[in-house]
Order: C-alpha cells, then structure tokens, then sequence
C-alpha cells in the first residue's frame, strides 16, 4: 500500500494518468480505445504481454464499473444484448487467458489488426447510409466471443466488438453502453486468471495512473455517447479503428521480425 501511494508522487504516474484520461474519453464515448491505447503503452516500456493484458483488465474492472454505472444511469445499455454479448464474451475471455502463456499473441494481433482496417473502412462507408434496427442474437454472440478472447489476447475488445455490431447494423448508443458493462465481466474473468497464473507481485504500478486518468474521463465520455447522433459516432468509430489497428500492426511485425 505504502509503495503505491509512493508511486503517485512519481511524474511517470501522472503521464499514465494523463493516457487513462484521454484512452477512457474516446473508451467511454465510442465505445473503444482505453485497452488499445494503455496495452500499447505498457508493452511499449517492456512489459511482457500477459503482464500487460492483466494489468490493463485489472484496471478495467473498476473503470468498467464506474462507466456501466453511468451508461445504466443514461440508459444507454440494451439489456437483451447484455445478456448474449456477456455471456459469450466470458467464455472467450477464459479461453483467451489460458492460451497467452503459449505467447502467440503478437501473431494473432497482426490478422486481428489487418481484419479491423477493413472494418473500420466498412464502417466510414455505412455511415452514410442507415442501419437497420437489430441485429440478430447469433451475431452478437459470435462477436462476444471473439471479442473476449481477443480481449485477453491482445487487449482488445472496443475495436472488434463495437465496430462489428456497428456495422452489421446495431445503433451506435446502445453498443457502446452494453459493450461497456459486456467488457467489465470480461475483464474480471481475464485477470481472475492471469492474475492465479502470475501472481499479484507482476502487476505494474502505473495501472494506478491509468485508473485514476479514466475515472475522471468516465461521466464526461458517457455524456457524449448520449448526446452524439448516430453519423459522427460513427465516422468517430471507424477513424479510431483504422489508426489503431495500424499502430498495433505496426508493433507486432516488430515483435516478430525480432
């Protein structure tokens, strides 16, 4: 306890305060970007990978909380999509955990980062146009389940399931609300298990910074999802999935070619 009340003294702290702030602005509002952006931070000082994805899971169980208490309270969540996304997205998650420690995350991260180009280029292109009003239940838990095997993976889970029920058709509002409380079960699953595999000692300290930065972006991330209409959502989503699957592209060809 002591040591960490120390780390808040350290600049290293706030910078990674500064990133949860503005990583759980765009999570919050859009539905993705707090996992994709803090996983590459830490990966980039050299944390190993599961280190990294239970260090970021772990902060997201609380952030998740405080933002599934915001968007519940703006009604932003579709209670049937819970159900189905959540379920699912534990059952990837568990797997996904289990399979880290074979380190084959950073080859799965190149075709995950390659799929959601393309994503988010189909996305920008159905922004203009007008999405039908559900998307059917066998949809949504493919996405859950890939979506939290991928989350323990690689850290992602905004990206793939936002921009996938997106743009099969579901409205924006209520996709980032339910992916949002989805996410904090998920989160809780993967670093239950990492966590038993690692030990509480591997954690990284910043994760202090990054909870503290994204609980203060959370009220006001929620509020913008509310407000937003449907098209800005949108091209919002489909930008941030194009840049960042570049980026992590881009860090895992130099995972592999080292």
């Amino acid at each position: 306890m002591i040591h960490g009340l120390a780390m808040l003294h350290r600049p290293q702290t706030w910078a990674f305060l500064a990133i949860g702030f503005v990583a759980q602005l765009f999570s919050g509002a859009i539905g993705m970007g707090f996992g994709a952006v803090s996983a590459t931070v830490l990966a980039a000082i050299g944390l190993p990978r599961e280190v990294v994805s239970a260090s970021v899971n772990g902060a997201k169980i609380l952030i998740g909380v405080a933002s599934s208490i915001s968007h519940i309270t703006l009604r932003n969540v579709d209670w049937r999509m819970l159900a189905v996304l959540g379920s699912t997205g534990i059952l990837g998650g568990a797997l996904g955990s289990l399979l880290l420690t074979y380190h084959a995350g950073a080859l799965l991260g190149v075709f995950v980062s390659l799929y959601l180009i393309f994503v988010g280029v189909v996305i920008l292109l159905r922004a203009r146009g007008t999405a039908p009003p559900t998307v059917p239940h066998a949809k949504i838990g493919t996405v859950g389940l890939v979506g939290g095997f991928l989350e323990a993976m690689s850290g992602v889970w905004g990206p793939l399931v936002t921009s996938n029920l997106i743009a099969v058709g579901a409205k924006p509002r209520y996709v980032i609300g339910t992916g949002h409380v989805a996410e904090t079960f998920v989160a809780f699953t993967v670093f239950a298990i990492l966590v038993r595999y690692l030990g509480f000692a591997q954690l990284s300290l910043a994760t202090l910074g990054l909870i503290g930065g994204a609980l203060l972006a959370t009220p006001f991330a929620a509020r913008i999802t509310r407000e937003l209409p449907r098209r800005p959502l949108m091209l919002a989503v489909g930008v941030l999935v194009i840049i960042l699957s570049i980026v992590r592209l881009a860090r895992d060809l130099r995972v592999l070619i080292a």
